[in-house]
């Protein structure tokens, strides 16, 4: 009998790659959602069972925890994530849970981060090493998902507007997270202590990056370094949008220094993917090849354009808050 896991934010980027994997693989799975939206109903309908809660709720989570021997954590980017942290390992310890694959964050390895979610995420690895519960901690660095914000400008307009800088980052896929969590969670033995960093196989300045989307889509796109007030401006301009939130806003700004500072880089590619799933890790060609696929903006019109370039000429009349309140945020 293979045992029941439970994923958290199973409908997020990587716990919604993790729980299709596993349910391909033939695992029970139950999935820890806020609520009943359309990715948790896509992988009911595949099979998976569904425990809606609020991760915050130590109820919550020791009910969704009753039944099954390993779990994915994948903390939502939300504030107060300690405390939720404590919840989670504390309904753990209760459920005699067998293992946990943890989502941590490569910035947290540095010293002096001044993001306070990296600096939680850190003060987690010492709450699980204390608990006494087997963990492993998963720390990949900048998500390939992430470049794909301005997906509709790079194809619509040519540009590529982000803040790097000219720092790099081997950038992974989604879809690789989930096949290594999920490789972890069905043989997590060997892997037990131990902080593993997933890379895609290369990395890639912006420029680079521009340079992939335009031979993917056979146009011309042109990065353009954003500077910081532009980069919050756009932010807050799509939001709701993208699903951010002024907290998660907050946040990124962080990474954005760390970026240019090439902190993401820093020891290179891994192997990680190759060694636990036995395949390659996608490069960024193929990972541009499949968002544009899959998206609204697969290829230049007319009506693109001038869709996109209405959004972009309103990025700069958006109202931000100031970094004094965005630093409140970060306390």
């Amino acid at each position: 009998m293979k045992e029941k896991i439970l994923i958290t934010s199973a409908t997020g980027k990587t716990g919604f790659q993790t729980t299709i994997q596993l349910l391909n693989d033939g695992y029970p799975v139950k999935i820890f959602v806020r609520s009943k939206n359309e990715k948790a109903i896509q992988l009911q309908k595949q099979g998976a069972e569904i425990a809606i809660g609020d991760i915050s709720n130590y109820d919550h989570l020791k009910n969704a925890l009753s039944d099954v021997k390993r779990a994915y954590y994948c903390p939502p980017f939300i504030p107060n994530l300690l405390d939720n942290a404590k919840a989670f390992i504390k309904a753990a310890q209760e459920s005699n849970l067998e293992v946990v694959v943890n989502m941590g964050m490569w910035l947290a390895e540095f010293d002096n981060q001044q993001s306070i979610h990296t600096i939680q995420i850190k003060e987690t690895y010492h709450l699980f090493e204390v608990s006494g519960i087997n963990v492993i901690h998963l720390i990949p660095g900048f998500f390939a998902d992430n470049t794909f914000l301005v997906l509709e400008f790079a194809v619509q307009l040519g540009l590529m507007p982000l803040p790097f800088g000219k720092g790099k980052n081997p950038p992974v896929s989604n879809e690789d997270l989930g096949l290594v969590i999920a490789a972890l969670l069905k043989n997590p033995g060997p892997y037990i202590g131990q902080k593993l960093h997933p890379t895609g196989p290369k990395s890639l300045s912006g420029k680079e990056m521009a340079e992939v989307f335009s031979k993917v889509t056979g146009k011309k796109v042109r990065y353009i370094n954003l500077p910081e007030w532009m980069f919050l401006k756009a932010g807050f301009a799509f939001a709701k949008e993208f699903g951010l939130d002024a907290f998660t806003i907050s946040q990124v700004r962080h990474y954005m220094k760390e970026y240019r500072l090439n902190r993401f880089d820093s020891g290179g590619p891994t192997n990680i993917v190759k060694q636990l799933t036995g395949k390659e890790p996608d490069d960024f060609e193929t990972i541009v090849k499949r968002y544009i696929d899959n998206s609204l903006y697969g290829h230049r019109s007319v009506s693109g354009w001038f869709s996109a370039m209405k959004k972009f000429m309103k990025i700069p009349f958006t109202s931000i808050p100031s970094i004094k309140e965005l630093e409140i945020l970060n306390k």
